[in-house]
């Protein structure tokens, strides 16, 4: 039987052809699979034990099937029963009983041992569980007007400039990607001193990556060669000038204003070239929708060929984005141009596409800006609601759609409210296709615990994973972006939430219905309403989806750093968390 609340039934005949009920016994097994103890049953109208133990059918006709549907805590997960029945047609008994029929309960799929909630627990800080995401380094931009190169590719990256007619030098640069020692060691260490960095973890990491807020930018070496032509053809030689360069963005949350800062270690100025000098242009790409304000620099833009390493030059400025519509997004744009006394102007220009800004006044009425790119982690508080966690992560871990895990690149997608996404579709409208009101209270395992000892007027509660807020969630239709729409939550994994002793809770699933499939798209759980409605409620809107300016679609993950040690691919699902 693939639930505990079975159904038995059996053919009841009257010779004189009259209706009849049947009276229904059943007992537990011995090791032999022999009837051994009877069971007391339910009465199924009242609730209370059934006189003599057993249940009585509705009365059927002749030849009819007589049955009965045993309550629920009648009988015990996976284990063996027998059954019997007796007829009885309104005058007459049946003196014997009919054959023993054993039937199997199904066993739990689902037992997960959890920890007593904390009211207590402290509040997370999202930000701790924020990585940086690394994005591809800044693309090559062409910057005209560009002479071919002599002696070099443009292919390459270079960026030349016109032959200095006295010298019969030609001129070409070029942003190089380098992730070398002396490249990671120049942006920790520059000339003669420890860099200040506007983003405090650039000086950990290689490459280019951003968060929500920050953007480091580095890893990459701006050359400036000067190559000696004679009648039109390269001699061989070549001056050298490189710098090592680190680009750091701050964004503000609630500031339409941002600073970048970039960074210039020289690595090597040839004496020929007698000095070289820099100059740094730091664009916002969209004048029309966003300012930039002064340059200021710590260090000079000219580097000596006798002391090429003399010092490091560091630059900020602000950019401010105009706020003239609710969204936009931003490109900022980084320009070096170099040259000498022996050789003229040539200039590279790069963007990392990776790090485009978005500004918005629709997550909150105050403007702010973020790396839009960057998909951030929400962690659920475990401490304070284990079993609004415990779900969550089932349902993400078991079912192919995986919805929020990073591991299987199956983001959630927001759901504002209905003023702020393009559907108007109000997340309550999904959560009442898998959650209706009062169905905890109505149709939820009894057997689910309220929280009374911290809310006195705590109520069973229905929780839905994937959030109501989301494209994920079952009640989202597909013609509006719904990734998983259902019919019902009741096309969904059932679960609920008990506390089996105290200090020790454990999620489990329904069995009163047909074992999960693991092909469900959605999880549904009846559980304390305190602990559902703190599980997210103010945590998730101030803490994450209004702190990270969350719109429209915006993809971030869900995290269970508790759960790293339970194996979600077993048949039963069973683990106890905190790792003991």
């Amino acid at each position: 039987m693939n639930r505990t609340n079975v159904t038995l039934s059996n053919t009841v005949t009257d010779a004189d052809d009259d209706t009849a009920n049947l009276t229904f016994q059943v007992y537990t097994t011995d090791a032999s699979g022999n009837p051994k103890t009877q069971v007391q049953l339910t009465d199924p109208d009242t609730g209370k034990p059934a006189a003599y133990g057993v249940v009585v059918s509705e009365y059927v006709t002749s030849g009819g099937k007589a049955e009965v549907t045993l309550r629920y805590g009648d009988l015990k997960t996976n284990t063996t029963y027998a059954f019997r029945t007796s007829a009885f047609d309104g005058t007459l008994y049946e003196t014997d009983w009919s054959s023993w029929t054993k039937f199997h309960t199904r066993g739990r799929a689902v037992s997960i041992t959890l920890p007593e909630p904390n009211k207590d627990a402290p509040t997370l800080n999202q930000d701790d569980y924020q990585k940086p995401q690394q994005i591809p380094q800044p693309d090559m931009v062409a910057v005209d007007p560009a002479i071919p190169p002599i002696g070099r590719s443009a292919a390459d990256g270079w960026n030349c400039g016109k032959i200095n007619t006295k010298t019969d030098i030609q001129p070409c640069s070029r942003l190089v990607p380098d992730a070398s020692k002396r490249t990671r060691d120049a942006l920790t260490k520059g000339a003669n001193a420890d860099l200040p960095h506007l983003v405090d973890w650039c000086k950990t990491y290689t490459n280019s990556h951003i968060k929500r807020y920050e953007a480091c930018i580095s890893t990459f070496t701006y050359e400036y060669e000067g190559i000696v032509v004679k009648d039109g053809k390269p001699t061989g030689e070549i001056l050298n000038a490189s710098w090592v360069v680190g680009q750091e963005v701050k964004l503000a949350a609630n500031s339409a204003t941002f600073t970048q800062q970039l960074t210039l270690v020289p690595v090597e100025v040839d004496e020929k070239f007698g000095s070289v000098t820099l100059d740094v242009r730091f664009d916002c790409m969209m004048p029309d929708k966003c300012s930039n304000g002064p340059q200021s620099w710590d260090g000079a833009l000219e580097w000596t060929g006798l002391d090429p390493s003399s010092h490091t030059a560091i630059g900020k400025i602000d950019h401010t984005w105009n706020a003239s519509s609710n969204a936009e997004t931003l490109d900022l744009s980084t320009k070096i141009s170099a040259y000498s006394p022996v050789a003229n102007p040539a200039a590279t220009r790069w963007q990392a596409d990776g790090a485009q800004i978005r500004c918005d006044k629709i997550s909150s009425t105050t403007p702010g800006c973020t790396f839009h790119k960057y998909i951030p982690t929400w962690v659920m508080n475990f401490d304070k609601t284990p079993p609004a966690v415990a779900h969550a992560w089932l349902i993400q871990s078991k079912l192919p759609t995986h919805p929020g895990s990073k591991a299987a690149n199956k983001p959630l997608f927001y759901l504002p409210s209905k003023e702020k996404n393009q559907h108007k579709r109000d997340p309550d409208d999904n959560r009442k296709v898998i959650c209706p009101d009062g169905w905890a209270g109505t149709y939820g395992n009894p057997d689910a615990t309220k929280v009374t000892e911290i809310s006195s007027t705590d109520k069973l509660s229905c929780d839905e994973f994937a959030y109501a807020s989301t494209y994920n969630s079952g009640g989202m239709p597909a013609g509006m972006g719904g990734m998983n729409e259902v019919d019902t939550g009741n096309d969904c994994v059932q679960t609920y939430a008990t506390r089996v002793k105290q200090g020790e809770w454990h999620l489990y699933d329904d069995t009163r219905t047909a074992a999960p499939t693991w092909k469900e798209k959605c999880g549904r759980s009846a559980m304390s309403g305190w602990i559902n409605s703190t599980s997210m409620g103010g945590a998730f809107s101030a803490g994450f989806s209004g702190k990270y300016r969350l719109l429209d679609q915006d993809p971030y993950w869900v995290d269970f750093p508790q759960f790293a040690h339970c194996d979600a691919s077993k048949v039963t699902v069973a683990c106890t968390v905190p790792k003991p």
